[in-house]
């Protein structure tokens, strides 16, 4: 069997499949969902919904700051002099990752979290509903930064104590404070504090109670955007410094490539479908050409002996047995009455009887001709019985005396 082939449509077709699939598996890549990761609608640098920061994050580089979400390895993008952003963690920040951050990063902004929301049916990217969060939850946010503390919610007051240089901050409902930990306070209230400083060394870390001023509902309003950007302007000390949102607290994270792991996961798993189906191909294509070398067809060997075997595998392979021992028993006769000089006309039975007589005559054995002449006896014998005749008349015709030519001895 030989190797398998394509014709040119064919390969062109496959070709154009492999291409289209590929074409698919790198734009289906590029338009991977976010959602899957986080949450559209929660407080995250990603959201525009209205408690989420995508608001504050414009409103910071519209101003002219680096400002830059990290979904991967934060403290990599913060390095020695940016300013980490940890805007209401989804969860606690008690982790051993998180506490790294904590006490790792030069300049921190914690911005506790103040509501629990859902989704909306509308939109998935909007609240549907909020509500004030447990303040244990909150407490445990900022226990991981500070000693002590509690969360209170008040009124807003009439006037804020400050001291740093920033706009009042509007806050619609009640405002939630700190009260009793070991924050300084930058803004704050007879009832708390709104926005508290802990020093640690070189390390600062800036704690905004209430989150209501930099969300998207609330930083349009009164001097709000002047606030958030006081805000952080009191931990850049004048310098242009990287001011990283940490999007991994909100669920948010790039894992590091693995490709292994990315070809069994859609819609990459679409490029090990083209590999499989290449390779498949190659060996559909090449499978003839494995195993032993095939033998060379038989050449045609010329002369006397190559003919008369040709001849004969094709009368083998006709399957006239029969017909042609009869043939050549009929013949083998007739030669014999030539080179006795039989009587003209004689054939059949009659040249059998004579040829017998003939044989005897001269001390040869007539038995092989016994039966001969008979049509009718030789055409109902079976195959084996007249090779037999044949083979036993070949030899009483090669011991006929007085050298007789032998036309058929080399037969």
């Amino acid at each position: 069997m030989g190797g398998m082939t394509f014709q040119p449509r064919v390969l062109a077709a496959l070709a154009a499949a492999l291409c289209a699939l590929f074409a698919a598996s790198l734009l289906l890549t590029g338009m991977g969902g976010r959602e899957a990761e986080g949450l559209a609608f929660g407080a995250n640098s990603h959201s525009n919904s209205a408690v989420g920061h995508l608001a504050f994050y414009d409103l910071l580089r519209g101003s002219g700051y680096r400002a830059v979400r990290a979904e991967d390895r934060p403290l990599e993008a913060v390095g020695e002099t940016g300013v980490l952003i940890l805007a209401e963690p989804a969860g606690s920040l008690a982790s051993d990752e998180n506490r790294n951050k904590l006490s790792t990063a030069s300049r921190i902004l914690l911005v506790l979290p103040k509501w629990t929301v859902r989704p909306g049916e509308r939109r998935k990217d909007w609240i549907g509903q909020a509500e004030l969060a447990s303040p244990l939850r909150v407490q445990s946010v900022l226990g991981a930064a500070v000693s002590g503390g509690d969360i209170v919610r008040t009124k807003p007051p009439a006037a804020y104590t400050k001291t740093i240089a920033a706009a009042d901050p509007t806050v619609q409902g009640d405002i939630q404070l700190i009260k009793g930990s070991n924050l300084t306070p930058l803004i704050s209230t007879p009832d708390g504090i709104l926005l508290g400083e802990l020093r640690q060394g070189n390390r600062r870390t800036l704690v905004l109670a209430d989150p209501d001023p930099i969300e998207n509902h609330g930083i349009g309003k009164g001097a709000n955007a002047a606030f958030a950007r006081d805000v952080v302007a009191a931990l850049l000390d004048g310098r242009n410094r990287t001011l990283v949102f940490d999007e991994t607290i909100h669920g948010f994270r790039i894992s590091p490539p693995n490709l292994l792991k990315f070809l069994y996961e859609f819609p990459l798993n679409l490029v090990l479908v083209q590999i499989v189906a290449a390779v498949a191909l190659l060996l559909w294509a090449a499978m003839g050409r494995f195993g032993a070398p095939l033998p060379a067809p038989r050449r045609l060997d010329a002369g006397r002996h190559a003919l008369i075997g040709n001849a004969a595998a094709l009368i083998d392979y006709a399957g006239h047995h029969g017909a042609i021992l009869r043939r050549y028993i009929a013949m083998t006769l007739q030669d014999a009455g030539r080179a006795l000089r039989a009587p003209a006309g004689l054939e059949g039975a009659a040249l059998t009887a004579w040829l017998a007589k003939a044989s005897e005559a001269r001390g040869i054995d007539s038995k092989p001709l016994s039966g001969l002449g008979d049509n009718a006896a030789a055409g109902s014998r079976n195959l084996a019985s007249l090779l037999a005749a044949a083979q036993a008349l070949h030899h009483w015709r090669k011991d006929l005396p007085h050298g007789t030519p032998r036309r058929l001895d080399d037969h």
